[in-house]
């Protein structure tokens, strides 16, 4: 049975998309997806970036798929197999796409699929509005990932993409190591933050403004976080309009959370600097008065493990993003979780099996049950 997915649901973007194409590969279950990105403002359906993970994962489990074209608004991903993958195909997403973004879509299927240590090198954009930056993975998310017990991921930059200055494409590798065959993902609890023990500055700009960034970051981060120490890090970007600013909050428990803006107005130097450490300091200072374990964009980013996890997990957050509650609507819709507040109770995926559809096994359960009856 194909599962239907209204394209539009909760937050409506991208993200829903390469979710449902995500667990449907890795669980078997077929999925139409109609109406993607219907809400937008701007041109509606795929877009290049999804149209790379869907491509990607249709060859590696053999799918069946129609619509998969760019502003495609209906598609549907018919997995035939979840096979053990012996090689990892390269991405060119041909564009400053996000590639942050693909290699989310790809990263449970590679955990659970591949044969061996997998090297995905995707092309695209590092720093690219509206998507988490290849800072922000490097820093939060992998040892976030690290954390609630992932094997190692490591992550190697190239050359910088961006959507800010003139668009260039640049290169990043991965390096994933997959679970062994056999093995399921444990649940996991992320439920004590502990204490803040140190503040990350992860600064990208011009070398004309490095001075500005220091000089604006110590007194903000003072009165933030008195008596924590700071550790700062400064890339020249070699580019006037390019300005990107990751502030992280590294705990006593080994969670970290992080906010970050990419610069996307038209002031310069030190106006644009002072802006950026006012708006980030306050936005990480406010992540952190709700008392979780994570920040919003990591939030929604632990859904599909929590999901595919053996056992209960618990993941403690502030207020639920439509990012977040999208995530979990599409993994009940696709996997059969069912999420209480910010728990649930995983489909224990097993890494190397060939899993068909959760709807199909619920399908033949019924069948079975009316025949005794």
């Amino acid at each position: 049975m194909v599962v239907d997915l209204l394209g539009t649901t909760l937050e409506g973007g991208g993200q829903l998309l390469r979710l449902a194409v995500g667990l449907s590969a890795l669980t078997g279950t077929p999925v139409r997806i109609t109406d993607i990105r219907g809400n937008r403002s701007g041109p509606r359906g795929i877009k290049g970036q999804h149209l790379s993970a869907v491509r990607w994962l249709a060859d590696a489990c053999s799918a069946r798929v129609e619509g998969d074209a760019k502003g495609s608004r209906e598609l549907l991903f018919r997995p035939k197999t979840h096979v053990r993958l012996t090689s990892v195909p390269p991405i060119d997403i041909g564009s400053p796409g996000s590639v942050t973004l693909v290699f989310q879509a790809l990263l449970p299927f590679i955990l659970f699929a591949s044969e061996n240590h997998a090297a995905l090198t995707i092309h695209g954009g590092t720093n690219v509005s509206n998507s988490p930056s290849i800072d922000y993975v490097t820093h939060v998310l992998v040892p976030m990932l690290h954390l609630i017990g992932l094997p190692p991921l490591t992550v190697r930059l190239h050359r910088r993409g961006w959507s800010t200055g003139r668009n260039e494409v640049g290169e990043v590798t991965f390096g994933i190591t997959p679970l062994a065959r056999d093995e399921s993902l444990p649940a996991f609890t992320l439920v004590e933050r502990g204490e803040v023990v140190r503040v990350l500055t992860r600064i990208v700009a011009p070398s004309s403004t490095a001075r500005m960034f220091t000089t604006e970051l110590a007194p903000a981060l003072g009165r933030a976080f008195p008596g924590i120490p700071v550790d700062e890090a400064f890339e020249d970007s070699r580019h006037p309009k390019r300005l990107y600013l990751l502030l992280i909050a590294v705990t006593s428990t080994g969670c970290r959370l992080g906010r970050d803006w990419l610069f996307d107005r038209k002031a310069t130097g030190e106006v644009a600097v002072a802006a950026m450490v006012k708006c980030v300091v306050k936005e990480l200072s406010s992540e952190l008065a709700h008392g979780g374990c994570v920040d919003e964009h990591m939030h929604d980013q632990l859904v599909v493990f929590q999901a595919v996890a053996r056992g209960r997990s618990a993941v403690s957050a502030g207020a639920e993003s439509l990012h977040t509650q999208t995530a979990k609507w599409v993994a009940w819709e696709v996997a059969g979780v069912d999420f209480d507040d910010d728990t649930c109770e995983g489909v224990a995926l097993v890494a190397g099996d060939v899993k068909r559809g959760v709807m199909e096994e619920l399908e033949e359960e019924l069948q079975s049950v009316s025949l005794a009856a």
